[in-house]
């Protein structure tokens, strides 16, 4: 229920600020900035490159406010131009050779909460240890679609959107993915 009223109310103020509402426009991205920045980081180191293309991504955005289309689902519309736009600047830059150089074994260097309990923590600890050595056996695609499923809770459908994809090949890379760190998983454990 939680997630149909955030829907509805990114709908409303995705709205408001096509009608020139700069107060929705901010909420917008406050809403959004944080998941934008963790995406865009996945796929370059520089932080400062993704901080700019987040920033121009929002100024075109309410410079085009009048003629953007509506959206159901604004965080995936976000997520996906924020990736065409990096795409363009990785490939302009003289500092990353290749869209090849994503970055998204890193998505598991995030630490368990300060409440949980000290055990609990040391267990997650190890297992999200033991999931950043998994995922790099992982393609770069792979491991783009399994943060994009499971990380920013996309379907399918959004998935395909914002890597232009298909949805089989969508379905083809996620099961591959799951197959191989099945496969590596036990491997490991044995």
């Amino acid at each position: 229920m939680a997630s149909v009223n955030l829907l509805d109310e990114n709908l409303l103020l995705w709205n408001e600020f096509r009608n020139g509402n700069a107060d929705a426009f901010g909420q917008l991205i406050k809403i959004h900035y944080q998941d934008l920045f963790n995406y865009g980081t996945r796929f370059t180191r520089d932080e400062e490159m993704v901080k700019d293309c987040i920033q121009d991504l929002f100024l075109a955005l309410w410079a085009n406010r009048l003629t953007i289309s509506e959206t159901s689902f604004v965080k995936y519309y976000l997520l996906k131009s924020l990736r065409h736009s990096l795409s363009r600047m990785i490939g302009r830059s003289r500092y990353h050779n290749s869209w090849n150089e994503l970055h998204f074994e890193d998505l598991f260097n995030a630490s368990p909460s300060v409440e949980s309990r000290l055990i609990y923590e040391e267990q997650m600890v190890e297992l999200s240890r033991k999931m950043r050595k998994v995922l790099t056996a992982l393609s770069r695609r792979q491991q783009e679609v399994i943060y994009l499923r499971y990380y920013m809770d996309a379907d399918i459908d959004e998935i395909a959107d914002i890597m232009s994809l298909n949805r089989q090949s969508v379905y083809n890379l996620l099961h591959d993915a799951l197959k191989r760190l099945r496969k590596i998983s036990f491997k490991n454990m044995g």
